[in-house]
């Protein structure tokens, strides 16, 4: 009778360990499929952002302006988490690199903000869908202050990356 007894206690215990390993190992899987997932979408909307250079100007010494187009079919918004870096010689020809923060105001020295969202913007042709978005199609002017100021005449390259890792780089020559 004793042997029953611990026979059924040892069962018990090899059902319910047996249930919480296989639970265990349900949830592993169902965490690693959704993280398979996640990352599949991730790379499928990093193929679907491209952002073309339409060109940079420098406007005075110390402002450039970069016109880049979402030729992709994603929208870009977040400015605020996008990366700016700017390659350049300032007025004493020394060589500065310099990650530029965003400001959704007038930029200070050293920061960018969006001047404007256009449909053309060699036209200024306003966009008139998703006011503040970079749909596709839309092109985008950068402000970028940079301090020290340009040297006249050098050639420089300022890079932007998105949050998803898409990158356009242009070069831009001083005043």
């Amino acid at each position: 009778m004793e042997s029953i007894l611990v026979f059924i206690i040892c069962a018990a215990l090899a059902v319910f360990g047996g249930m919480t390993l296989s639970q265990n190992f349900l949830n592993t899987v169902d965490n690693g499929s959704n993280g398979l997932l996640a990352m599949e979408q991730t790379q499928v909307n990093i193929l679907k952002t491209n952002l073309s250079s339409i060109g940079a100007t420098s406007l005075s010494s110390s402002l450039v302006d970069v016109t880049l187009k979402n030729s992709g079919q994603i929208k870009l918004a977040d400015y605020n988490k996008w990366d700016v870096i700017v390659q350049y010689t300032d007025v004493n020809s020394i060589k500065q690199v310099k990650w530029i923060p965003y400001t959704s105001g007038s930029p200070g020295n050293n920061q960018w903000t969006v001047k404007g969202i256009y449909l053309d913007a060699g036209s200024l042709a306003p966009e008139v869908y998703d006011i503040g978005i970079l749909n596709p199609g839309e092109e985008i002017v950068l402000e970028t202050k940079l301090d020290p100021a340009l040297h006249d005449g050098s050639a420089n390259v300022i890079s932007l990356n998105t949050p998803n890792g898409v990158s356009v780089t242009t070069i831009f020559s001083g005043p």
